[in-house]
């Protein structure tokens, strides 16, 4: 009785994911079509401003990516287990509640010309950063939260906890149970944790807006300004760029993967 119930909620999940998908398909479709023709992605790669929005997506995702991973780390090696890591983990919701406008906005407002930190030190003028770096530095601070929360669920199992205690007892230190325990432990969380912040970083539109780079703009701010324009040529190259920065997420993957079964 229970197998043929198991089966119903089964069929019944994928129904409702295709119901939520299925609207898609039609726009995957436009998608795609533009990137059957040569000529549209001369187009698109003769366009000036390409190059340097490409540069400063790639800068800007990987510092987002790698600095997010390392806080999250430094964080784990430092509090966990302990008292102080649940009262960590009890915080991050807050955190995790604050909306990416609201804490792009709050770190522009810090760290600009003319903002918080301008005020006590006038001679404290950020260069012109037409690379991303703020964005990423931002984006890694943001989503380290994000990438705790995820972790948190899997470091609460208590035979980790276990087997935690008696490394330490033997006299290994925390880097060593990091490297020989918790990475091993956490990784497929870690991993589906990962993709969803390279996607996002390489996607987001509204935080590299207020602080990214502005003339050339990351690509997928770049994309939307060509999506949302009235000439069919333009949204061409926007949805072509939209599937450039699905080839990125490829590569990243790709390379994520290669230095994972390298080390």
């Amino acid at each position: 009785m229970a197998t043929p119930l198991r089966y119903a909620l089964i069929f019944l999940l994928w129904a409702m994911v295709a119901v939520i998908y299925a609207p898609l398909i039609p726009a995957a479709l436009t998608l795609i079509s533009p990137a059957l023709s040569l000529t549209h992605w001369q187009a698109l790669f003769a366009d000036p401003q390409l190059p340097q929005a490409l540069l400063a997506t790639l800068v800007s995702t990987t510092i987002a990516a790698v600095g997010a991973l390392l806080i999250a780390l430094l964080v784990i090696v430092a509090l966990w287990p302990g008292p102080k890591w649940q009262r960590m983990c009890a915080r991050l919701p807050w955190l995790l509640a604050i909306p990416h406008v609201a804490f792009a906005t709050s770190a522009l407002l810090l760290f600009a010309d003319g903002g918080l930190l301008y005020d006590y030190f006038p001679y404290f003028t950020p260069p012109m950063d037409r690379f991303g770096i703020g964005l990423g530095l931002t984006l890694a601070v943001k989503e380290s939260a994000f990438l705790l929360w995820i972790l948190a669920a899997v470091l609460s199992e208590k035979w980790l906890l276990q087997q935690v205690i008696v490394l330490d007892s033997l006299g290994y230190s925390r880097w060593q149970c990091l490297n020989w325990l918790l990475l091993p432990s956490v990784a497929p969380a870690l991993a589906m944790a990962m993709l969803a912040i390279v996607a996002w970083s390489l996607s987001v539109v509204d935080v590299a807006i207020i602080l990214g780079p502005g003339n050339p703009p990351t690509l997928a701010v770049i994309s939307w300004q060509w999506l949302t324009q009235g000439d069919i040529d333009q949204q061409t190259k926007g949805a072509l760029a939209s599937l450039l920065l699905m080839l990125l997420l490829a590569a990243y993957v790709l390379l994520s993967y290669l230095l994972w079964r390298s080390w």
